[in-house]
């Protein structure tokens, strides 16, 4: 920590208490409606009549008295304020003390309940922040006892604020459960907010979260879900065992030996399939001769591994590479389990730590996983390493996790590194960057008009979508760099002609001798366009395979546009208002596609962020992931770093050529057209797994 003044230790202070109450309040203000459907919810599906009645009040009182709780929030947030730098928490409490009537004490027991929920969920962040507190209580910028960031604090303002809707005590108690549930997904987001400013701002920066983890936990809350685990097992264990009471019972150790010796000639055979298809080995094992007489415990286990690998492949959110990463492992995961009865409860087993390692890379990947990634690449290596040597010893596990464990801190520096010079980089020219951006916005107008000029009525959407998207970027560069009557600018619409060409059925041999023929100087030319705006491969890939599939069509004389007609309502249509306004430069080596809102005069609806979008933008911190889709092709992207002011927000990805530098504002327009999605993090692909197949089984025990 650098030596830094009371004063700006105190700027600091204020500056996260106003942004944490707006935002709080105008969270306030968009709730009334949410809260509103949730009651006619519970009056329709609410066994209690106490509860029903309850929400029928506030279905009634919601919408005509919620605008006044936002305003009552804010002068209860202000009130705080003021009466912590007069007299100090806590000595008007004592000072209002009396009893409560009958009413009250039930709404007190309620929001008990309420606070200790929310205080739950937002203590990953909360822990940190308190840590912090005592730092500034030290140095003089944060008084003793203030309790500007505590959560029972804020909630007692929100409680005051909630009887501007109702005073009866079913309502209110219902009402603030309602809000209750709201808050314990929203506040962990305000506190993040404060944490990272105090660690931009070098407070205990050692106390930053670790963006290796995809959620935080807790050794009492992963005790306590160890222990509903082991439960759940002997539940099924001695569910089993009742089942199969009236047989005999194997000798000592022979099914399990049987069993083991066919997993082990399952391991050593190579798992083949269809590319986004997985077969569940262990299904097949469970359903063989081998193990049709095993132990209750060991029929358990068949039934769990067997239902973890039928959700694990279902799961629409884990990729299909890793779901092939996945497969491989089925029957070393099968024996790791058989051999270690608290493989399922035991967070810390070696297997589980590696298993779990595949989420971490996971969530660098996205949806979209290219097999030359090098971190797909070393989950490969592992992989494989694993599944061709596991014969029971741990000490597989270990060296493989001390290996991936060691390739991600040296990849992870190597990124910090590259991300702090890519940082400085886009610092050094943002001045330059914002005064350039009225001539870029005039360059891309001229490039949406060319592209305009050049698409065809009958042109297949998928080609569309790729001209005023991708090689618009191109025909813009050229633009600003040589004007539009430039030859490069030239060459880059007759690309754009000959693309339109290319898919237009040909009925005669000699068309079709002759596009064969221009096709490869056509693919470079566009390759050569990629390169220029650096696109992911991933990206490249997916539209040439596309074009390659609509070109083959036009070959056979077949009409590749069938699919505008279907797809066209999707379409921005012709002379629609302005766009996201993007250029392309290099920096240290990297493609930086800046991304910006027009001035807002003349934006159509489309074009102007929604305050909801704004907030959770500005919620973001360093380590956040964000998925850009782009023409139906999706990359993630990194936060990595954020300008002092807040008005320039910088993402990359090792795995991608290709960083982005977005405003606020324009990062919010894409959460609002769906063309960027905050992504949020899971518990890890195995853990949630084991727990669905383990509370499934449960349930049908």
């Amino acid at each position: 920590m650098t030596e830094n003044g009371a004063t700006p230790l105190g700027e600091l202070v204020a500056g996260c208490r106003a942004q944490m109450e707006n935002d709080l309040c105008e969270l306030f203000e968009e709730l009334g409606p949410v809260l509103t459907q949730v009651a006619i919810t519970r009056i329709n599906t609410s066994r209690d009549r106490a509860e029903s009645r309850a929400a029928a009040s506030l279905k009634l009182a919601l919408p005509t008295q919620w605008g006044r709780v936002a305003s009552s929030l804010r002068a209860n947030l202000a009130a705080r304020a003021v009466h912590a730098t007069k007299s100090g928490y806590g000595l008007a409490d004592q000072e209002n003390l009396r009893l409560l009537s009958a009413a009250e004490e039930s709404v007190q027991l309620a929001m008990r309940e309420v606070l200790d929920r929310v205080t739950l969920a937002c203590r990953d962040e909360t822990k940190p922040l308190e840590r912090r507190i005592n730092y500034l209580v030290l140095r003089r910028a944060m008084q003793p006892g203030d309790k500007t960031f505590n959560v029972a604090a804020l909630w007692s303002c929100i409680e005051a604020a909630c009887v501007e809707v109702t005073t009866d005590t079913g309502p209110l108690i219902l009402l603030l459960q309602l809000i209750g549930d709201q808050m314990a997904i929203e506040m962990p987001q305000l506190y993040r907010v404060v944490n990272e400013a105090m660690i931009e701002a070098d407070i205990l920066p050692s106390l930053k979260r670790s963006y290796r983890d995809p959620v935080p936990v807790d050794a009492h809350e992963v005790a306590e879900e160890s222990t509903k685990v082991a439960s759940a097992l002997d539940r099924l264990v001695q569910a089993r065992t009742v089942e199969t009471g009236a047989r005999d019972m194997p000798k000592s150790g022979t099914a399990s030996q049987e069993l083991f010796n066919s997993l082990k000639t399952l391991q050593a055979v190579p798992q083949a399939g269809t590319p986004g298809t997985h077969t569940n080995v262990v299904r097949m094992v469970r359903d063989s001769g081998a193990a049709r007489d095993v132990k209750p415990l060991e029929a358990v286990t068949l039934d769990i591994v067997a239902k973890l690998f039928d959700l694990i492949f279902s799961d629409p959110n884990v990729a299909d590479g890793i779901k092939a990463l996945v497969a491989r492992l089925q029957t070393t995961v099968l024996q790791a389990a058989m051999l270690n009865q608290r493989f399922f409860a035991d967070r810390g087993h070696p297997a589980r730590l590696f298993l779990d390692s595949l989420s971490v890379v996971a969530v660098r990947l996205g949806k979209v996983v290219n097999a030359e990634d090098p971190f797909y690449l070393k989950l490969s290596e592992l992989v494989d390493k694993v599944q061709s040597t596991y014969d029971g010893d741990m000490a597989v596990f270990d060296s493989a996790n001390a290996e991936l464990d060691a390739f991600l801190s040296e990849c992870e520096e190597r990124d910090e590194q590259q991300n702090r010079a890519l940082a400085d980089a886009v610092l050094a020219r943002e001045e330059e960057m914002r005064l350039k951006r009225e001539a870029q916005a005039r360059a891309q107008k001229v490039a949406d008009a060319c592209i305009a000029r050049v698409l065809v009525p009958e042109a297949p959407f998928e080609i569309e979508e790729f001209l005023r998207s991708y090689w618009r970027d191109v025909v813009q560069s050229r633009i600003s760099q040589t004007g539009e009557e430039g030859a490069p600018t030239v060459e880059a619409l007759q690309v754009a002609t000959d693309l339109l060409r290319s898919v237009t059925p040909k009925h005669v041999a000699g068309d079709q001798q002759r596009q064969a023929a221009s096709l490869p100087a056509l693919l470079s030319e566009i390759n050569v366009g990629f390169d220029e705006i650096g696109s992911a491969p991933t990206e490249r890939k997916a539209f040439l395979d596309t074009l390659l599939d609509l070109q083959l069509a036009a070959m056979r004389a077949k009409n590749a546009g069938a699919a505008k007609a279907i797809k066209a309502v999707k379409a921005r249509p012709r002379g629609a208002g302005p766009t996201l306004q993007v250029s392309h430069a290099t920096d240290v080596g990297v493609r930086v596609q800046d991304i910006s809102l027009p001035a807002s005069e003349g934006l159509d609806g489309e074009n102007i962020p929604d305050r909801a979008d704004l907030r959770r933008v500005r919620q973001l911190v360093r380590g956040d992931w964000v998925d850009f889709t782009t023409v139906g092709q999706t990359r993630r992207e990194r936060l990595t770093w954020i300008n002092r002011s807040r008005t320039l927000f910088l993402f990359s990805n090792s795995a991608s050529p290709c960083a982005i530098s977005i405003t606020p504002e324009a990062l919010a327009v894409r959460l609002k057209n769906g063309t960027a999605q905050i992504v949020k993090l899971d518990r890890p692909i195995f853990e949630r797994a084991i727990h669905g197949a383990i509370r499934s089984l449960d349930q049908r025990a």
